[in-house]
Order: structure tokens, then sequence, then C-alpha cells
């Protein structure tokens, strides 16, 4: 089998032919001279391992001739070596020897015992109420305080002189101006504060008047037309008096008509003042008579039933500290070796195998 591989980058082109028989040695070419050395070319792939020959069968070894008397001169050849003995038989095995059984070591330490469990809870259930025991007697009735001295005789009201003012609508706060009184909401009703003029709508100066209304003194707003159009206000706290009027802290009464809706604007109205009486001071308390004598004590309930028990905790777990082992008995008596048989013949040697010789490859260069 011929194979042929061309290389196209040589030029010309050359082609290798590998070749498995061997073809005559051609005779010696003169050596030329050595070129520059090319690029080193990629490393081919390794080719298979030829098939190594088998090995030729050992041939029997010469026997071993008798070692000649010593003479002068060479020495004699070696005599061929006896045949050896074949193999005796193996001796019987003695009897395997059984040792006492070791004492049975210490039992291990025992484990802690485990925490005792929750102690039930209490019993839920009360124990019966003892019996009220017997009222105690009731003491007897204090004596009656003194009575104490009557206050002195309030000042009498004042009369329920009325002025003549003037509704003002058009602002809520300040000075109302002469002749008129304004309210500090919008809706006359809901006010907490009237604010009255000190020159009344006939041009009187009424503020020496003015300045007597107190806390708890009684004003009436009336529709001077219409008696059926009012308020009535109660004064809630000590008026304040101003340069030329004075703020009075209200708090509605009752009202009806046009005093409930909203009198109108510049509408007449009267303004009647009504002074309430001075209250004289309290009386001291009189002495409270002696508390009567405390009742026995009821006797006390019988206990309640105990609550149940709490189960047992678990047991503590086994000590993991194991026991000493204990001692090993005696080894048994060894049996006797049965005796060793004869050592058998050696074969004779082979002769050594011819070596294989793996067939080479031919490399050729040609033209193509």
């Amino acid at each position: 089998m011929t194979t042929f591989v061309v290389i196209e980058s040589i030029t010309p082109n050359q082609s290798l032919v590998f070749s498995a028989q061997q073809g005559p040695q051609g005779t010696p070419g003169v050596t030329g001279p050595t070129g520059s050395n090319g690029a080193t070319g990629a490393t081919g792939p390794t080719g298979p391992t030829g098939v190594t020959g088998a090995t030729g069968p050992t041939g029997p070894t010469g026997v071993t001739g008798d070692t000649g008397p010593t003479g002068v001169g060479a020495t004699g050849a070696t005599g061929p070596t006896g045949v050896t003995g074949a193999t005796g038989p193996t001796g019987v095995t003695g009897p395997t020897g059984v040792g006492a059984t070791g004492a049975t070591g210490p039992t291990g330490v025992t484990g802690a015992t485990g925490d005792t469990g929750p102690t039930g809870a209490a019993s839920t259930v009360p124990g019966p109420t003892g019996a009220t025991g017997p009222t105690g007697a009731t003491g007897p009735v204090g004596a009656t305080g003194a009575t104490g001295a009557t206050g002195a005789t309030g000042a009498d009201g004042g009369s329920a002189n009325y002025y003549d003012y003037k509704a003002d609508t058009s602002a809520i706060t300040g000075d109302p101006g002469n002749g008129d009184l304004i309210w500090n909401n919008a809706t006359q009703i809901s006010a907490t504060q009237i604010n009255i003029n000190h020159i009344n709508s006939d041009g009187i100066d009424v503020d020496i008047f003015l300045g007597l209304i107190k806390t708890n003194d009684v004003i009436i707003v009336q529709d001077a037309n219409n008696s059926a159009n009012f308020q009535k206000w109660t004064v809630s706290a000590t008026p304040t008096m101003q340069t030329n009027y004075v703020e009075i802290p209200v708090t509605l009464t009752t009202s009806a008509g046009t005093g409930t809706t909203n009198f109108a604007n510049n509408h007449p109205l009267i303004v009647a003042i009504i002074s309430t009486g001075i209250v004289g001071p309290t009386g001291p308390i009189g002495a409270t008579g002696p508390t009567g004598a405390t009742g026995p004590v009821g006797l006390t309930g019988a206990t309640g039933p105990a609550g149940i028990t709490g189960a047992t905790g678990p047991t503590g777990t086994d000590s993991t500290v194991p026991g000493p082992t204990g001692a090993t008995g005696p080894a048994g008596v060894t049996g006797p070796t049965g005796p060793t048989g004869p050592t058998g013949l050696t074969g004779p040697t082979g002769p050594t195998g011819a070596s294989a010789t793996a067939l080479p490859d031919i490399l050729m260069l040609g033209g193509m």
C-alpha cells in the first residue's frame, strides 16, 4: 500500500510517498552545502506504535555438572544444576484456641434526673364565701351642730330703669358710637359680649349707671315699639370700662321675635338693667356627731380545693460514658506446623525469541 501526500506550499509542488515495502539502497550522494535553516514547521502527528513481536519461550536450564577436582590449570565447566524436589503437602492447621470470656465491665454511671415539671395551676374554683357577720349596732346620732349665723341681707336690687339706644349692625368690635350698642357676633343671639356707648340716643350720658353693672346682673334689650321682640342676657363676668363705652361679657338666657332673628340696623331699642342683691356670707357648719361602733367581722370562708399537681418532668438521659471493658481471655495454643515437602524439579529455560523488527516507513521526495 502506497500513500501520496501533496504539499502545496513547496515550489515546485512536492509529494510524499509512504511505503510499507523497503526499496533498494541507493548510492550515497555527495553531501551538498547546508542551506540556511528554514522556519520550523509544525510538528506532525505521532504515528501509531508498531505491533510488539511475541516473546519466544524460555529454553530449558541445563543440568549442573558435579564439581570436578581442582586441577592445575583452567577451571572446569560448571556442572548442571540438580533437579529441585517436589513441594511437600501443607501440614494440618492446629485447632484454634478458645480464650475464656472476659468479665463484664461495671455498669456506667446513671444520668442525672431531669428537672421536675411545672406545678399545676391553682384551682380556679373559689372556696365558699364565709357567712356575713352581724351588722354592728348603730352608734348614737351626733348632736346637731349649731346653726351658723345668718348672712347679712343683700342690698336691694336696682330699679328696672331703662335707657334708649339704637341697634348698630355695621360693626362687632370697638366703640359703637353715640346712642348705639353692638354685639360681637353677626348672629346677635350667639354673641358673648355687648358694647354700649355711655351716651344714649336721647343724648344723655349714663356712664355712671353703666359703671354699676356687675356679674349676674340681668340686661334686657327690647324693641322700643313691641315688647314681644326682646333678648334677655345674664352678665357672665365683670364688665370693662373703656373710653366712651363699656364692654359687657354676657350669656343669652332667652329671646323672642326679632330679638331671635336679629334687630335691624338703627332700630330703636330700650336697654333695661336689673341689678341683683348682694348675697350674705354662709354661716359656719355645725359639729359632726360621734361615729357609731363598728359591728364584728364576718367569718372567713373555707379555703378552696388545691390545684391539680403538674405532670412529672422527663427522666434524664443515661450516662454517655461506657463502663470499662472486661479483660481479654488467654489465646488458644497454636497447632504444630506440618513438615515441608520436597521442592519440585525446575524446568529447563527455553531459548530467547527473536525481537520483532518494525518495518520502517520510507520518505521519498519527487517532482509532481
